[in-house]
């Protein structure tokens, strides 16, 4: 453990530099503030966007369900596929053969979820953006829940009630995060509401919508977090932040399927990914300051206790940590541009979210650090669609 005891002054520096950019954000946003623009209301016809690796399984099941949900709702909707550049398995044959009317994007090059999910909402020309799963099966009926709660302008994006087909309970698609013992919690909660609708931390990655114009605004999916994992949830967090609401439509159910393939990396390249991006969203969106210098104090100890968990070694956990250190710079850079826009705190966001999922169980944690190595491959892996 002594590497990560040699890490104490250095999260002491990190908490300086910390609150220093929080002090200037607070002054910029003073001296000039960035107002969110007004949209008009979306219209609610869709561009729903797939991102496919060695997809075809997947896609010759979930397509047909998609296109008779699309018919059914109604609209002048349209399908994008992106697919990978070292996706061979057939996959545009299939598509060509089968889904003519889909929209194939073939990426340039080898891309990871984030990217290629960035590129295919480049190619939306929708107001609205689903963002789907390839394993992903939705019922015919899944799309008005979702689009419905767009009449109001303040609205961000909704997410669909998720079935888990691997393990009913786990995933639901109502998630809550909240502070605790120095660091963020990621849960996903059982739902009990009587309500159609309710606020959520961040939109899963199952079905989701966007409005395209807010997300522009917002500056897109950060690709800090590249390859994947947190950076659904940092999009959520921002739009909380200027005043937006994300909602999950308890009455619009998919099911998703899990089929998914471990990257090339194995298991121990996605710990290091989960850790790092973990790292990175908290320096760049948590702005309150108890909550800065407890996560920053307390560090090591939350190190040292992931550490001694099942297949996480200390090495990993000081690479993931100097893996973020590395991304500073640009962290501080972004954390002060949304610093002027921003009108919630962090607080105020978890007490709106727990006001309304009080009495609710949490089933499971998104981002577990305790989490086993078999946890992580089974859960978070599907979950943000990382290859």
């Amino acid at each position: 453990m002594l590497r990560i005891l040699l890490l104490a002054p250095v999260d002491w520096i990190l908490m300086c530099a910390l609150l220093c950019a929080e002090l200037v954000g607070r002054l910029w946003r003073l001296i000039s503030p960035v107002h969110v623009p007004s949209f008009p209301l979306c219209r609610h016809d869709c561009s729903f966007v797939i991102v496919s690796w060695h997809g075809k399984n997947s896609l010759a099941q979930s397509l047909p369900a998609l296109l008779q949900a699309a018919r059914h709702h109604g609209g002048d909707h349209e399908v994008i596929i992106v697919l990978d550049h070292e996706s061979n398995d057939g996959t545009r044959e299939l598509l060509e053969k089968n889904f003519p009317d889909v929209v194939l994007v073939q990426a340039p090059r080898s891309l990871y979820f984030g990217a290629a999910t960035r590129l295919g909402i480049r190619k939306a020309t929708r107001d609205i953006v689903v963002l789907i799963n390839n394993d992903t099966i939705v019922d015919e009926d899944f799309l008005a829940p979702l689009l419905k709660p767009f009449e109001d302008p303040v609205v961000f994006g909704v997410a669909s009630q998720v079935r888990d087909s691997s393990a009913p309970g786990r995933e639901t698609g109502k998630t809550r995060a909240y502070f605790k013992g120095g660091d963020i919690a990621w849960v996903q909660e059982s739902i009990l509401t009587a309500q159609d609708y309710c606020p959520v931390s961040w939109l899963h990655r199952g079905a989701l919508t966007l409005d395209r114009r807010k997300y522009h605004w917002l500056r897109s999916l950060d690709d800090l977090y590249d390859p994947g994992y947190f950076e659904d949830a940092d999009l959520s967090h921002r739009a909380w932040k200027v005043g937006w609401k994300c909602l999950l439509a308890v009455n619009s159910r998919v099911s998703h399927q899990h089929q998914f393939k471990v990257p090339r990396g194995g298991e121990e390249f996605i710990h290091l990914i989960v850790r790092r991006n973990a790292y990175v969203f908290f320096w760049k969106n948590i702005d309150d300051v108890p909550m800065l210098v407890k996560h920053c104090l307390t560090s090591v100890s939350r190190r040292m206790r992931r550490a001694r968990a099942s297949g996480i070694s200390e090495k990993l956990e000081v690479r993931s940590f100097l893996a973020a250190l590395k991304r500073l710079p640009v962290i501080l850079k972004r954390r002060l541009v949304a610093a002027r826009s921003a009108i919630r705190t962090d607080r105020e966001i978890f007490e709106l979210v727990a006001q309304c999922q009080r009495g609710s169980d949490a089933l499971s944690g998104q981002f577990e650090d305790e989490a086993v190595r078999s946890d992580i491959t089974n859960i978070q892996i599907s979950r943000l669609g990382l290859r």
